[in-house]
């Protein structure tokens, strides 16, 4: 057989579809919740919803259970039209005050991965803060994941491997007239396990669906159903290319299509990682370890071909393929390693992951086995085949090193066999650089330090809290948050000037996790303001401006906040002003008029409005419109304020008037939500009259006036 001009095109054509891969992201991660965690709410929600950062879908195993008793789920979770990123969770009416255990569970929409998580809040002030009474529980994978992920991938690199071999080792040598005598069985060994490795793959996909409940219907879904069509349809043309040769293209096309699917539904594609360098470092990986193992697969069983032929043509052909391939297997393992070090470097964003993570334990353990295979390999190519060669005509010594030299083989093969099952288990687990993104989805600078003043300002879009901390007599510790609208956002460029008393001071920020960044700065005597200049991808950088505190170890502000609070909670009516925007583009203005105990009225600047007393609620769409009436489940509290009643962070600025007043001008960090507060508060009443915060595509600006002012907050039928 020679191979035509097809050979070269169904690689040309391979190689451009493994190239052109679809954007994806991996691993939601839960942006905040409503309520917020270790919150206190006076009014019962009706429901717990839950912002990630991606499309999710609920799994199984949720609850909200009462700290004291059962559960108070009114139905199932769903994920409402049009938010693919929410998840709502219905609640029974009426909750009574107590604490309560929220124990998530959501599959992600672009990798099928299982996430979980758990935290409380209560209905009710006072008393000590909310604790969950339940664990989260495992997230570890499923043995069904784990053995429909192995045989996915057993499948797919086998596949890959034995098209590889035949297209750049067998073939060429059957050409060149070095195999001739093997070309009738290794056609036929290279469809039959090539039919066998893409059915296993065919099978690997559709488990991966159908074992993991909630999977089915997600792109991490659609992906493995396609890949498992397409290795389907391969297998089969595979089989009857033992009869219509013609049909064998299709084979080689599918098997080197389906190398892209891991990298579709993995880790490559994941947020925060460099595609540009992870998605080819993966590409790459599996394609060398499959050339390995495919071809170490189908060198074995021409070994045991060889071993039944004692006559010296056949040895050598044999010696001819183990020559060939063992100089393709030396770049193959070179590029399994180069390719594994990149893609280690994107998966984990420390040394100490290496350790302190499951997935980098496991990283270790296939680390040490490779190794073991190396030291293999060398041996192979470097001892048992000179040594093959040297002794191919002997007829006592040939076959004894050629037997050696096929155990090696499937020794080599046994521990690739291992990996398999340790890569099966790592493509269900998060990489290391996740556990840095979990723990600062809430900003960082919460709990830097009691001494870290924090501060916030918009930026379009993007909420950047700073937290600001002097970590000696002449240095700043300065740490950025930026949150967009859907989440934590990576991959800028900051810089920070520090204006100090005597000179300027620029420091270049890095990552110091997902959506957060930090930096060190020179500071000597009184600092001015902090500039950041940001560098956002796709737009014109900007610079914010903040202005730093009287004194950076300011005093604590936490008594002025509560006593703020609880002068709220006492007044008999309030109005407030309030400006709230998502961006630059979409801004809405609401004038609240509160009275004691139970009666609120807003009007919104689009003319729609809205009156509650009680547990009797009346809207209307628009200044003109009908007012319709409904129930109020739970009935209103007011006033209360804006801010909960746990929070961090809470440092005296400086002081100020507004409109002659003298103020206290005081910061805080919510960090459940997270959101940025700065009060305005009486130095002589303690009345709040200004507040701004900043949060994740919520930017608020409240003025407050009318203090226990005669208001009536009346029905819509009995206004006049």
């Amino acid at each position: 057989m020679t191979v035509t001009l097809k050979t070269p095109l169904v690689v040309a054509v391979s190689v451009l579809a493994l190239l052109w891969v679809p954007s994806a992201a991996a691993h939601a991660f839960l942006v905040r919740s409503n309520p917020a965690a270790g919150s206190a709410v006076v009014r019962a929600p009706s429901s717990v919803r839950l912002f990630f950062d991606e499309g999710v879908r609920p799994a199984s195993g949720i609850e909200v259970v009462s700290n004291g008793g059962g559960s108070v789920l009114a139905g199932r979770p769903f994920v409402p039209p049009g938010k693919p990123a929410e998840i709502v969770l219905p609640l029974r009416p009426h909750l009574e005050r107590g604490g309560y255990t929220v124990r998530w569970r959501e599959i992600d929409v672009d990798d099928g991965h299982l996430i979980v998580g758990v935290f409380a809040f209560k209905v009710g002030r006072g008393g000590p803060p909310p604790q969950p009474v339940l664990a989260a529980g495992s997230g570890d994978p499923s043995f069904a994941a784990v053995a429909s992920r192995w045989l996915l991938l057993a499948g797919i690199l086998v596949g890959a491997g034995v098209t590889l071999f035949g297209l750049v080792v067998w073939r060429p040598a059957v050409r060149t007239g070095e195999a001739e005598l093997f070309e009738g069985r290794l056609s036929a060994a290279e469809s039959l396990i090539l039919a066998a490795a893409l059915a296993l793959a065919a099978l690997g996909a559709y488990l991966s669906v159908a074992l993991e409940p909630g999977t089915s219907g997600t792109t991490f879904g659609h992906r493995m159903e396609i890949g498992g069509a397409v290795a389907a349809v391969a297998a089969l043309a595979s089989l009857a290319s033992l009869r219509l040769r013609r049909l064998r293209p299709v084979a080689w096309v599918g098997a080197l299509l389906l190398v892209a699917l891991p990298t579709v539904t993995g880790h490559a594609l994941q947020h925060g990682a460099s595609r540009a360098v992870s998605v080819p470092a993966d590409l790459v990986h599996l394609a060398s370890a499959g050339f390995w193992i495919g071809g170490s697969l189908e060198l074995g069983l021409v070994l045991s071909v060889v071993l039944r032929m004692p006559d010296s043509p056949s040895r050598h052909s044999g010696l001819a393929l183990v020559v060939r391939y063992s100089r393709f297997a030396v770049v193959a393992v070179a590029l399994v390693g180069l390719s594994g070090v990149f893609r280690a470097f994107g998966e984990l964003s420390s040394f100490s992951q290496l350790w302190t993570t499951g997935y980098g334990r496991l990283l270790i353990a296939k680390t040490a086995i490779f190794s073991g295979l190396v030291v293999i390999g060398w041996l192979n190519r470097y001892r048992l085949t000179p040594a093959l060669a040297r002794n191919v005509d002997e007829a006592g010594r040939g076959p004894v090193v050629t037997r050696r030299l096929r155990r090696s083989l499937f020794t080599e093969l046994a521990a690739l066999t291992v990996v398999l099952v340790l890569v099966a288990v790592m493509t269900n687990v998060r990489p290391g650089r996740d556990y840095v993104s979990s723990r600062t989805a809430s900003p960082p600078a919460a709990t830097s330090s009691r001494e870290t003043v924090v501060l916030a300002a918009q930026d379009r879009d993007l909420a950047v809290g700073l937290g600001i901390t002097r970590s000696d007599d002449t240095h700043l510790a300065l740490r950025a948050t930026v949150l967009g609208p859907k989440g934590p956002v990576s991959n800028l460029g900051l810089n920070f000037v520090v204006d100090g008393a005597r000179a300027s001071h620029f420091a270049a920020a890095s990552a110091c996790g997902r959506g957060c960044y930090q930096a060190t700065a020179p500071a000597v005597g009184p600092i001015g303001e902090i500039l950041l200049r940001i560098g956002t991808p796709g737009r014109s950088p900007t610079t914010l401006t903040y202005v730093s505190p009287a004194r950076l170890r300011a005093p604590d502000a936490s008594a002025i906040v509560h006593r703020a609070a609880a002068k709220i909670t006492h007044l008999r009516t309030l109005v407030i002003h309030s400006r709230l925007a998502s961006d630059p583009d979409h801004e809405l203005t609401t004038t609240y008029r509160e009275v004691a105990p139970n009666r609120l009225e807003y009007l919104n600047s689009d003319g729609s409005a809205s009156i509650i007393i009680g547990r009797r609620r009346w809207d209307r769409a628009s200044r003109d419109g009908p007012w319709r009436e409904s129930p109020q489940n739970p009935p209103v509290r007011e006033p209360v304020p804006f801010w909960p009643p746990r929070f961090t962070d809470a440092h005296l600025l400086r002081l100020a008037r507004v409109h002659g007043d003298p103020v206290w001008v005081v910061s805080f960090l919510d960090p459940a939500t997270p959101a940025w507060f700065k009060l305005w508060v009486d130095r002589r009443t303690y009345q709040t009259l200004r507040l701004e915060m900043i949060a994740t595509a919520h930017f608020m600006r409240n003025r407050m006036d009318r203090f226990d002012a005669p208001i009536a907050v009346e029905p819509p039928g009995d206004k006049g």
